[in-house]
């Protein structure tokens, strides 16, 4: 796999994700980001097949499934976040199937709750800022949507683990939504081969890189 300096071995010294049959949500997420097979494009049966062959218990997941208005929020949403450019968007790499399938069968109760909700509200903040529903909006309304949220989100979190983020319970929503949205992608055929390069470390040292121009990303 391309993604590189992602940490998800070190667990926070309260732990909150506690094993089920032997295996934690923590060690479900860190396979999923350390698997070797990638789909090129995901759907809703694929990412529930990657959940369990990470090591989910498919009686874990508590929660329903995201109902047709929430998908369509949240796909909205992850386009907003990783549009589509020369390369394709969040939505063609099919991460809001990826994402709802973790509300379903990965997140706890309170979790899956605290998400839907969040979809409830970016929904409401567009309809009354524009009159409409968020997956109506233009890229422009989204954005200015979810630029607000982030605003009005602040973390106190002091880490640069995407599985401590995800797994923080008092993580805001944007902040949930949006790892969730690099996972999916980053975890996609498109997101690791085309938009990532593997770099060794420790690598050959640059001291003159145009990070404006540089077209991949490395850290997540």
């Amino acid at each position: 796999m391309k993604i590189s300096k992602i940490q998800f071995d070190r667990a926070p010294a309260h732990r909150h994700d506690q094993p089920v049959d032997g295996v934690s949500r923590r060690d479900v997420l860190g396979a999923l980001l350390a698997a070797t097979t990638l789909a090129a494009v995901w759907t809703a049966p694929a990412a529930a097949q990657a959940l369990k062959a990470a090591g989910a218990s498919p009686a874990a997941g508590t929660a329903q499934a995201l109902n047709p208005a929430e998908l369509a929020t949240l796909t909205a949403a992850a386009e907003v976040i990783i549009p589509a450019t020369d390369t394709p968007g969040a939505g063609e790499a099919g991460v809001p199937q990826f994402v709802a399938a973790l509300v379903a069968g990965w997140m706890t109760a309170d979790e899956a709750a605290f998400f839907r909700q969040g979809l409830a509200d970016l929904e409401a903040g567009a309809q009354q800022k524009h009159g409409r529903a968020f997956a109506a909006c233009g890229a422009e309304q989204g954005a200015e949507l979810l630029q607000a949220l982030r605003a009005a989100s602040p973390y106190g979190g002091r880490t640069f683990s995407l599985t401590d983020r995800i797994l923080d319970p008092k993580a805001p929503f944007y902040l949930r939504l949006r790892d969730l949205v690099v996972l999916g992608y980053f975890t996609s055929e498109v997101g690791s081969n085309r938009e990532l390069r593997y770099m060794p470390v420790p690598g050959k040292f640059e001291s003159n890189v145009d990070i404006k121009t540089w077209p991949y990303q490395v850290v997540i």
